[in-house]
């Protein structure tokens, strides 16, 4: 009893009370930079960026993972790098999160405006969602045009980047903006993860794919895609069976396609198995 009153106290103390005085510091992560970027569409963004240890001691290009919903997945994605890349599974990389300069203070706004396809009323999104006041939604392809003429031009253009290995990676909203992506403009990236995309927002009515034009010499390009299988059933996974169901059966010219069920996992906890499993898929060839 007395050690926890003893700790109960002590998480009482501001933290520099606790170390006799020593000034305390935020944690950083190395080989990292903040890049601030605004769209034409006037919206600020935050861009993450982190360099693998071995782009200061070569001259090689590396390949480069985007990861949308920055504010959420730089982290993850951060150190499972360090991890895959020191085990041999997948090369040294550049990571570029994509984030939002407010934070989390209007995430569900930017969210819906910029991963979704097609614009819904405001009160529709409220009654299928229960998120109030979205005024603006359909902004894919206005996103796209920014994420690749003016990210993406920038990275290549400052960064010794594999252009023959770019990878689009999206969760949840962001994955159905991924999956936009690749059913409407394929050739944008040359490997796509998508995990738990919110397929609900297409009504029943996916897309089928277009436009399948590649860059020149381009290799196939290769698809990752899971869901958990706690996940909401009727919105989440039936969808997501009838997305994968299409590539299964049509079996597309030029496309890898791989999907998996994650077990146990729910709509929160399944991207944490998804990216390094997403990774080891479209990388395996790498793997020494």
């Amino acid at each position: 009893m007395k050690c926890l009153v003893v700790i109960l106290l002590t998480l009482g103390l501001p933290f520099q009370q606790i170390v006799n005085g020593q000034s305390n510091r935020e944690v950083t992560l190395p080989l990292t930079e903040l890049i601030q970027m605004e769209s034409k569409y006037g919206q600020e963004y935050e861009i993450y960026l982190s360099l693998p240890p071995e782009y200061h001691t070569s001259e090689d290009a590396f390949p480069v993972v985007y990861l949308l919903d920055g504010d959420l997945s730089f982290g993850l994605a951060y150190n499972t790098r360090i991890l895959m890349a020191f085990g041999g599974e997948i090369p040294p990389m550049i990571l570029v999160g994509i984030s939002y300069s407010e934070d989390f203070k209007n995430i569900h706004g930017n969210r819906f405006r910029d991963f979704t396809p097609t614009k819904w009323p405001a009160q529709k999104i409220f009654e299928v969602t229960g998120t109030k006041d979205i005024d603006e939604s359909g902004g894919a392809d206005q996103f796209l045009d920014f994420l690749v003429n003016d990210i993406k031009q920038s990275i290549t253009e400052n960064y010794r980047v594999d252009t023959n290995s770019e990878t689009l990676v999206g969760l949840s909203l962001s994955g159905l903006f991924v999956t936009h992506v690749v059913m409407k403009h394929p050739a944008s990236f040359d490997n796509y993860l998508i995990s738990s995309p919110s397929l609900w927002w297409y009504n029943g009515q996916l897309p089928t794919i277009e436009n399948m034009e590649f860059k020149e010499n381009q290799n196939p390009i290769s698809i990752y895609t899971a869901i958990g299988s706690e996940e909401p059933f009727r919105a989440m996974v039936l969808n997501w069976v009838e997305f994968t169901n299409y590539f299964n059966k049509t079996n597309p010219e030029g496309i890898d396609f791989v999907s998996e069920v994650l077990y146990g996992e729910t709509h929160v906890t399944t991207f944490n198995r998804a990216l390094p499993r997403g990774l080891q898929v479209l990388f395996k060839n790498y793997r020494k």
